[in-house]
């Protein structure tokens, strides 16, 4: 195997003519797979080239969280949950959010996922809740 080098692409840094120009090389591996497009201002993408120019990545980006959504047992079936739910899909809308994640921890959750058209993931999903010991 030929040297690799490594570089980082940090997002917000960039200019929008630099981002456009990287992600003409990373935008059609995203799209081939069925992958999300990235977002400039919230990504950084570590990039691996050889001698030859072939390129892999590992992307670190925020996405957003909806969640926790509590409500005491009082306000349960009063339909505040699904106002709750309601209003905070129209603000990703209106954000233009390219995504986000939810995790469903009673079954009313996983209706109200359901109803806005959230995938139920069938591929394993890794946290680290508390990564307090890791150092640069």
């Amino acid at each position: 195997m030929s040297k690799v080098t490594y570089h980082w692409l940090d997002g917000p840094t960039l200019t929008d003519a630099e981002w456009a120009k990287e992600m003409e090389r990373i935008d059609p591996v995203l799209a081939t797979r069925g992958w999300a497009s990235l977002n400039k201002n919230m990504t950084r993408i570590l990039i691996a080239e050889d001698e030859s120019g072939k390129m892999a990545f590992h992307v670190f980006q925020m996405v957003g969280f909806c969640g926790p959504l509590f409500l005491p047992p009082s306000m349960r079936g009063t339909g505040v949950a699904e106002e709750l739910a309601d209003k905070m899909f129209q603000f990703l809308g209106e954000m233009r959010a390219r995504g986000w994640i939810a995790i469903a921890n009673s079954p009313h959750a996983a209706v109200l996922c359901e109803k806005y058209g959230m995938d139920k993931l069938t591929t394993p999903v890794y946290v680290m809740p508390n990564p307090g010991g890791l150092s640069g």
